[in-house]
C-alpha cells in the first residue's frame, strides 16, 4: 500500500527538519538513504512485473521458483544456471529464446566462470585387468574373494571418478581353475556378474583366454570359435566378454587407437628364457579332454596372432595400437622379431599388456622402450607373486597421447601372512631363525 498525500507530506517533512539539525555528513547520510530506499522499491517492483511476465510464457511452477530471487528464477528459467543434461540440449534453449539472455543483464550471464571438466580434456580411459576369478575350492595364496572384491571396488570408484571409461581390456584366466563349460555355466554369475557393480560391467570387457580358461573349454578341442565359452561376436551383449574369436582386433577411431587381442597360450613355458620356439608348447593340454588336438589348436592359434599383428601393425592407420594377451613380454624371448615389433615407434605408439604372473608392474618384464608394456595380472584370483595386486588406468589426452598407471590395493588383503610366519618386513636371517625355533 502506497501512503496518502498527507502522510507523504508528513514524512518529508520531519525527515527534512532532522536532516537540518544534523552534522552536514549525516544530513547526507539520511537523503542517500531515502534515495536508496526508493530505488529498492521501484527495483522491486520492477522484478516483480518482469516475473509476471515471464512464468505465463515458461511454465515455471512454484516449486522451482521456492527459495529464488525474481531476479535468480528468472535466469533459471533462462537456463543461465547451467542445469540442463548437456551442452546441447542448453543450446537449443538458448537458440529458441534468445531474447532472454539479452533481456537479463547480459553482462552478468557473461561474467560466469567457465569451467571445463577433466573429462573433456580426455579423449577417453579405459581399465586393464588379469587373473582374477577366484574359486573356493582351488586356489594359491589368496585365501579368499576379499582381494578380487576389493580391486572390483576400486574399479568402479575410478570409473566413477573418470566417468568416460570406454571399455575393459581383460587378459585372461578370467574363471579359475578349470575355466567354463559354456555360456550357461553358473560361474559368469559366481565369479564376474555377482563380482563387479553393474557399472563395471556397462562398457565391454575385452577378452582373451587364459591358459586356466581353457581346461574344460569345449573350444580347445575344437577348430571352430562358436564353440567356446567365451567367444561373444557382439559387442553390445555386455551379459558376456567381448571376444570375436581367438586373435581379433577392434578400431576406436574416435581415440586414434586400435586393439588388438591374441591368443598365445603355446608360451605357458616361455619363463624358461633359454627354450626354442619349437621346444614350446601348451603345458596345460594336459588337462584337456583332447591332449594332441590341444596342442595343434594352441600351435595354430598362436601363428594366427602373429600374423594378425604383423597386419595390423603394417595396416592400421591408428597413432595408438593397445596390444594384449595372457602372458608378459618375457614370455617372448624365443620370438626376438615380435619383441622388436611391439618396440618400434616409428608408425605407432604401442602399449603391451600381459597377466599370468600374478603381480601388477613394469619392472619385471622385458621392455619394449620407447614403447609401453606392463604385466597386470594382479587381479586376486590366484596368488600373490609380488605386493603389487590390482588393476592398470590407460587415460587419452585430447591430443590422443595414451598414458597409463596402475590403481593398487592393500598387499595383505590379498596374501595376508600365515599367523606363525614372520612378517615379510624383519631380515632374511633373522626370518630363517625364527622360522627354525618353530
Amino acid at each position: 500500500m502506497l501512503a496518502s498525500s498527507e502522510e507523504e507530506r508528513s514524512l518529508m517533512t520531519t525527515a527534512d527538519t532532522c536532516a537540518e539539525k544534523q552534522t552536514p555528513a549525516l544530513a547526507r547520510t539520511a537523503v542517500a538513504g531515502r534515495i536508496c530506499l526508493v530505488l529498492t522499491l521501484a527495483s522491486l517492483l520492477l522484478a516483480g512485473s518482469l516475473l509476471a511476465w515471464l512464468q505465463p510464457m515458461h511454465g515455471a511452477d512454484d516449486d522451482k521458483l521456492d527459495g529464488l530471487s525474481k531476479a535468480s528464477a528468472a535466469l533459471y528459467m533462462n537456463g543461465a544456471t547451467g542445469e540442463e543434461e548437456d551442452s546441447k540440449s542448453q543450446g537449443d534453449l538458448l537458440s529458441k529464446q534468445p531474447q532472454l539472455r539479452t533481456t537479463l543483464q547480459p553482462e552478468a550471464a557473461a561474467e560466469q566462470p567457465q569451467l571445463e571438466s577433466s573429462t573433456h580434456q580426455r579423449r577417453g580411459s579405459f581399465l586393464v585387468i588379469g587373473d582374477w576369478g577366484w574359486d573356493e575350492d582351488l586356489h594359491g595364496n589368496v585365501p579368499d574373494t576379499s582381494c578380487q572384491k576389493q580391486i572390483a571396488r576400486k574399479m568402479l570408484a575410478k570409473m566413477e571418478e573418470l566417468g568416460d571409461v570406454k571399455f575393459i581390456i581383460n587378459v585372461g584366466d578370467s574363471f579359475y581353475p578349470e575355466g567354463l563349460k559354456s555360456k550357461d555355466d553358473k560361474q559368469w554369475d559366481t565369479k564376474w556378474r555377482n563380482i563387479y557393480a553393474p557399472k563395471v560391467r556397462s562398457v565391454p570387457w575385452y577378452s582373451v583366454y587364459g591358459n586356466h580358461d581353457y581346461h574344460h573349454d569345449p573350444c580347445i578341442c575344437s577348430s571352430d570359435p562358436k564353440d567356446c565359452a567365451q567367444v561373444n561376436y557382439n559387442v553390445h551383449n555386455l551379459d558376456y566378454f567381448y571376444m570375436p574369436g581367438y586373435n581379433w582386433y577392434r578400431e576406436h577411431p574416435e581415440l586414434d587407437l586400435e586393439v588388438i587381442g591374441l591368443d598365445m597360450n603355446k608360451f605357458m613355458q616361455g619363463w624358461n628364457s633359454s627354450a626354442r620356439i619349437e621346444d614350446l608348447h601348451f603345458e596345460d593340454c594336459q588337462w584337456s579332454a583332447c591332449k594332441a588336438d590341444c596342442y595343434g589348436n594352441s600351435n595354430a592359434r598362436a601363428e594366427q596372432g602373429f600374423d594378425l599383428f604383423r597386419k595390423r601393425y603394417e595396416e592400421s592407420t591408428a597413432k595408438n595400437l593397445l596390444v594384449f594377451s595372457h602372458y608378459p613380454t618375457d614370455y617372448f624371448q624365443a620370438v626376438p622379431e615380435f619383441l622388436k615389433n611391439l618396440s618400434i615407434a616409428d608408425h605407432h605408439d604401442i602399449t603391451y599388456f600381459g597377466g599370468h604372473r600374478h603381480n601388477v608392474d613394469q619392472t619385471s618384464t622385458w621392455q619394449i622402450t620407447p614403447n609401453t608394456n606392463w604385466l597386470v595380472g594382479g587381479g586376486g584370483g590366484w596368488s600373490c607373486d609380488g605386493k603389487e595386486q590390482g588393476f592398470v588406468v590407460g587415460e587419452i589426452d585430447a591430443d590422443y597421447k595414451v598414458s597409463t598407471y596402475a590403481v593398487l590395493v592393500d598387499f595383505e588383503i590379498c596374501c595376508p601372512p600365515p599367523p606363525d610366519q614372520p612378517p615379510p618386513s624383519m631380515p632374511f636371517g633373522i626370518r630363517c631363525e625364527v622360522m627354525a625355533a618353530k
